[in-house]
């Protein structure tokens, strides 16, 4: 029971109700670290997202390999994953980008999964070769949902650079360029497309 909460989200809204039912604020706690005892967490209430805000989360793994001038990426999995809102099946897929010098160097993508119990697995490599190590570069994941019409709808993507404003992408990036060969693994929440 324990372990597949692990695979969710509790997603908290602050409400109104005079003179109408109103979402003023909204956070989301990911139920990954949920153990048996009682915790407490302090979350940042944010103002709630016009879109249809996906919570999906992704785990991606990233290695750097300055000998042979590439950087590596793993798509692992991705959980929290939205059910499907026709009687159509979908698959989920990983787009990664590998941008350096203001464009983009290389695309990879994922094969398409149907979700079990909210989440995927990949377990897909990447090795994306830089056009040079004297300039910086940044890799970004996008996580696709396509219906059985081949409707694709992008959901949301991680941004791992030295200028990521997500805190846990900032710290998976600046570690694996800090270690050269250290495999990095982290689950990143999605940020609008």
């Amino acid at each position: 029971r324990l372990q597949q909460l692990h695979c969710s989200a509790l997603v908290l809204r602050l409400q109104t109700h005079h003179p109408r039912k109103r979402t003023v604020a909204e956070c989301v706690l990911s139920l990954r670290q949920l153990g048996p005892e009682e915790s407490e967490h302090w979350l940042d209430l944010n103002p709630p997202s016009k879109s249809s805000l996906c919570h999906s989360e992704l785990h991606l793994s990233t290695c750097f390999q300055p000998v042979s001038g590439r950087i590596q990426l793993k798509a692992l999995a991705a959980q929290n994953l939205p059910p499907s809102s026709s009687p159509l099946s979908q698959a989920f897929f990983v787009k990664a980008e590998l941008h350096q010098l203001g464009h983009v160097v290389m695309k990879r993508k994922t094969r398409a999964l149907k979700a079990s119990g909210g989440q995927c697995q990949w377990e897909e490599t990447f090795h994306f070769l830089l056009s040079s190590l004297e300039h910086p570069c940044s890799l970004s994941a996008r996580l696709y949902s396509r219906s059985s019409v081949r409707r694709k709808q992008c959901l949301g993507q991680v941004q791992l650079s030295f200028d990521s404003s997500i805190p846990e992408a900032l710290e998976q990036w600046k570690d694996t360029m800090a270690h050269p060969e250290k495999v990095v693994t982290s689950w990143h929440r999605l940020s609008p497309p």
